[in-house]
């Protein structure tokens, strides 16, 4: 499925929230479905990124996706958003967060415990009020060199930022990639730099440094879903490092942690059959599917 199909076979909606501010999303309830998978991308904020996904899942899982929206300012009022679209569609969910999506997955799941069954997270970082001195000093400078970044937008052409954000995705984050999976990541980096406008990565960049106001999470927040925590951290993701990743990992209770499945921080793009595998065995084992 073209992601121009994928469009078509999956509309999107809209909810408005009790802000009267318009909530944008795909949703599709599988009638089968044990589970419903709520999929929140990373850093670029483009839920259209997940549209493989989406399908793969959508044959086992009732699914839903959607970007950050720039009427949701911060974390907490994307959060709250959130939550109250899932009581609207009356659905616990399963929160699958890559990178920043883990970080608003926690967000999320903190503030709205009732909403959500349980948690998927990969290469990401925790916002735990006992994380390492190396872990935060790591945090730290990724929020800095987005402060940095945001200057650069504000001077820079678009146009040119766009080649360097492509530019770092290649380059870097398709290391030791085949040359067909390569042209996969191309062709989603490019249909996502299409979409994206000046005015969401500035927002996107506020969204991501906004994390840091949310540091302080402990156990107990996450104490109700003891077994109910995946944490893929790939050990060829450099995009966090390990202090962050083994903060995560004290963060959760108990979780479960998968440390093999390569391809760097984008692993899941990559190997998606592979990720669509463990996420689906893991929470079949827990909803008796």
């Amino acid at each position: 499925m073209t992601l121009a199909e994928f469009r078509r076979a999956y509309p999107v909606a809209t909810f408005l929230v009790s802000s009267g501010k318009p909530f944008v999303y795909r949703y599709y309830e599988n009638p089968n479905a044990k589970a419903t998978l709520v999929l929140l991308t990373g850093g670029i904020g483009l839920s259209d990124l997940f549209y493989k996904h989406f399908v793969r899942f959508a044959e086992e899982f009732s699914v839903l996706t959607f970007d950050y929206q720039i009427p949701f300012a911060d974390n907490a009022q994307f959060a709250d958003a959130v939550a109250e679209l899932l009581r609207h569609l009356k659905e616990k969910v399963w929160l699958v967060g890559q990178s920043l999506g883990g970080v608003a997955a926690q967000i999320i799941a903190r503030r709205h415990p009732d909403v959500v069954d349980g948690l998927i997270l990969s290469n990401t970082c925790s916002l735990s009020g006992s994380m390492s001195e190396a872990g935060y000093q790591d945090l730290m400078k990724m929020i800095q060199s987005q402060r940095t970044f945001k200057k650069w937008l504000a001077v820079l052409p678009f146009s040119l930022i766009k080649r360097m954000m492509k530019r770092a995705v290649m380059k870097k984050k398709t290391v030791g990639f085949t040359g067909a999976e390569k042209a996969v990541m191309e062709e989603l980096c490019d249909a996502m730099l299409e979409q994206l406008t000046k005015p969401y990565e500035a927002h996107m960049i506020d969204f991501l440094v906004d994390a840091q106001h949310h540091f302080g999470m402990t156990g107990d927040d996450f104490a109700p879903w003891k077994g109910k925590v995946l944490l893929i951290l790939s050990e060829d993701d450099t995009t966090f490092t390990p202090a962050c990743k083994q903060d995560l990992i004290d963060l959760m209770p108990e979780p479960a942690v998968v440390t093999d499945l390569t391809g760097g921080h984008l692993a899941l793009m990559v190997r998606l059959e592979d990720y669509v595998q463990l996420v689906t065995k893991f929470i079949k084992a827990q909803t008796g599917g």
